[in-house]
This record gives C-alpha cells, sequence and structure tokens, in this order.
C-alpha cells in the first residue's frame, strides 16, 4: 500500500471521529436544551395555575362564610361578585406564609384592584394584599405635626405610608401650607395661646372645606380651647384608676368594641359644641364620663379626638388601631404599585371584574417566581 493511500485512510478516519463527535455533541445539546425548554415551560405553566387559582378562590366567599385567620380553611373575599371589604382586609392582615398555605402556592403573590380610570382603589385602606415586601402607599397630600420627641407615636406611619410632611414644633409653617393637604395629625400639639388665637380659624377652614383632621392630647395651652366644633379640656394630677377609659360606642373604621378598657397615660377629654354635628362618643372616662375618643363632623370635614396614643392595660396594640383607622379613612384611591422590589424568572397575571360601591373594580393578581 502507498504511502498516499495510507495517509488518505488516516484522514479519513480522524474525520469520521470528529463527525461522530461534533453529532454527539449536537444531540447532547439539543437534547438539553429541549429538556430545559420543557422545564421552563412546566414551571411556568404551573405559576399560571396557580395565578388562575388564587383569583378564583378571591372571586368567592370562602369558608367559613364568616371565616377569620383562626378559622379560615379556604380564603374568599366576595359575596355573590360583590368585594366585601371587611373579608379583603383581613386577608391584608393574615401572616403572609399562611395564606400562601391556604392558597395551596408556593409562589410569592399579590393583588389589588383598579377603577375604570385605571387608579389603583383604597378599598377601606387597604392598596394591595400579598408579598410584605411591596409597599403601597395613599393618593392623598397629608401633614403631621408634633412639639415633643416624647409624643410622637404616629411619625413614622405617617411619613411612610402617606408620604407626610412632618412639621415640629412649627405651627406657622404647616398652617401656611395648610390648603394644600387632605389630611392632617396634630399629635399632642400643645400650642401657646399666642399661635392657638393666630391659627384657629385657618385649620378650622381646613376641616370645613372637607379634610379630615386627627388631634390628640392637650390642644393648647390653656386648660379649656375651642376649635372646630367642640371644647379642649385638661384634667391634671389624676391616678391611672381615674384615667381608666371604656368603649361605648362603635366606629366602622376603628376596631374596637364595647366594654373595651384602656388606661391613658394623660387626661384629656372634649365637649360636643352646637358647631359640631353627629358627634360619637366613642369611649368615656370612666369616673367622669368624659370623652376621651370622640369622632364629629365639623363642616364637610370629619374630626377624630384621642385623648392620647399612649395607652395601658389595653388588650391589643391600641397604635394599631389608630393607624388602622387612618388608612381605612382615606377614602379614593392610592398610588401605582411599585413592583421594582421583585425580580422574578416567571411572572403571571389574571384580571377579572367584582362590584364595589356599586362599580365595577378589576382585580388584578400578580404570581411570580
Amino acid at each position: 500500500m502507498s504511502t498516499k493511500s495510507i495517509k488518505a485512510q488516516a484522514w479519513y478516519m480522524d474525520f469520521a471521529i470528529g463527525m461522530l463527535l461534533f453529532t454527539f455533541t449536537l444531540i447532547v445539546y439539543f437534547s438539553y436544551t429541549n429538556n430545559a425548554q420543557k422545564e421552563d415551560k412546566g414551571d411556568f405553566d404551573l405559576v399560571t395555575k396557580d395565578a388562575k387559582s388564587i383569583s378564583n378562590s378571591l372571586a368567592l366567599e370562602g369558608y367559613p362564610d364568616d371565616w377569620d385567620n383562626t378559622t379560615v380553611v379556604r380564603i374568599g373575599i366576595a359575596d355573590e361578585q360583590q368585594l366585601n371589604a371587611t373579608k379583603l382586609k383581613k386577608l391584608k392582615q393574615m401572616n403572609y406564609t399562611l395564606a400562601r398555605r391556604k392558597f395551596s402556592t408556593t409562589f410569592d403573590f399579590f393583588a389589588y384592584f383598579l377603577n375604570e380610570n385605571g387608579d389603583v382603589l383604597n378599598i377601606k385602606g387597604v392598596c394591595g394584599t400579598g408579598y410584605p415586601l411591596i409597599n403601597t402607599t395613599y393618593n392623598i397630600k397629608s401633614a403631621y405635626y408634633y412639639q415633643d420627641e416624647d409624643d410622637d407615636f404616629l411619625k413614622d406611619f405617617m411619613r411612610e405610608t402617606f408620604n407626610a410632611d412632618i412639621y415640629n414644633d412649627d405651627i406657622d409653617d404647616l398652617v401656611a401650607n395648610l390648603s394644600k393637604y387632605g389630611f392632617l395629625v396634630m399629635e399632642h400639639p400643645l400650642l401657646s395661646g399666642g399661635d392657638f388665637a393666630t391659627n384657629k380659624a385657618k385649620i378650622e377652614n381646613f376641616s370645613s372645606r372637607g379634610g379630615l383632621l386627627i388631634i390628640s392630647g392637650e390642644l393648647a395651652t390653656p386648660s379649656t380651647n375651642s376649635m372646630v366644633g367642640a371644647d379642649f379640656k385638661k384634667k391634671s394630677g389624676l391616678s391611672s384608676s381615674q384615667r381608666i377609659s371604656i368603649v361605648n360606642d362603635t366606629d366602622p373604621y376603628l376596631s374596637l368594641s364595647i366594654g373595651q378598657s384602656m388606661v391613658f397615660n394623660q387626661y384629656y377629654h372634649v365637649e360636643n359644641k352646637s358647631e359640631s354635628v353627629s358627634f360619637l362618643r366613642i369611649a368615656t372616662f370612666n369616673q367622669t364620663d368624659d370623652n376621651s375618643i370622640s369622632k364629629w363632623k365639623y363642616g364637610n370635614g370629619t374630626v377624630y379626638f384621642f385623648s392620647d396614643f399612649d395607652v395601658s392595660a389595653f388588650n391589643g396594640n391600641f397604635i394599631d388601631v389608630v393607624e388602622g383607622a387612618a388608612s381605612g379613612l382615606i377614602e379614593g384611591t392610592c398610588n401605582p404599585i411599585n413592583f421594582l422590589v421583585i425580580s422574578p424568572k416567571y411572572l403571571a397575571k389574571t384580571e377579572r371584574y367584582l362590584i364595589y360601591n356599586s362599580k365595577p373594580a378589576k382585580m388584578t393578581v400578580y404570581v411570580w417566581q
């Protein structure tokens, strides 16, 4: 056999082995790619399936029909296609891990509602529910006023939840900007007599034009001050037994039950005047019947008064009760949901309509892995 023939056979063998290796590599590659695509499609299908399942569950009444966070078997927030704000709030308050377990999903989820204009609805203080790292904020301009670092129980809440402008013992600056606010919290304002006289009418105008006003503690340094249709009064030197207060009426926004008791750290109270309307005595001091928590209308606005945000001997978290009321009182819309905190590999979205306040509300559910 010639040298040329031997070289040709060697070349052919090398070529054949190379082709076999190339073919084997292609087979392995396409097999892996196909399996990966099937696996990806399987995971996406599971995410989509759970999104539809959660949406279907939410559109029902749940089980039992009057479920709460201890009795719930199946979560639902609608009664015959009518959105139930109370059940939605229960879901919002539920532990997120428990909610996922009740929905039988291992994926993350978030649900919210849109009105006909595409705005995120505020459903009695709930802008959305689900994944705890998604923050929701309210579409209202608000302000928070305080004068003492020891009485700033709602400051962080107002800043984080409402993006409120914070005023520390600067009543002149607050009043100069009052016209742009719809919600104002004054925590233990303790205005001087001069500041109170100068700014009383402006604060009353804020309330009468439709503003929501929450006042706690001592309004101003004189012992009695009249503003927004009520007399604000103070009693000093009282023992804890004299500061026991009893809930004797209900309010749809305050999660308080008739007969509940609490001890306020300070004794401040209000009395109804002729300018107030629909004066509600929510809680009173046990020994005197003075009003410790009250609500009334002044012009087109609503006023809440709390003797103090600092309480003891209360079955629960009183600050949570106040914060829940503040959130629920803000009607209208929320700011757009910010999903930048999530980095999903797979994301599914479902939409369906429920009825809220006699209008269609688009329920939007996102589920992701």
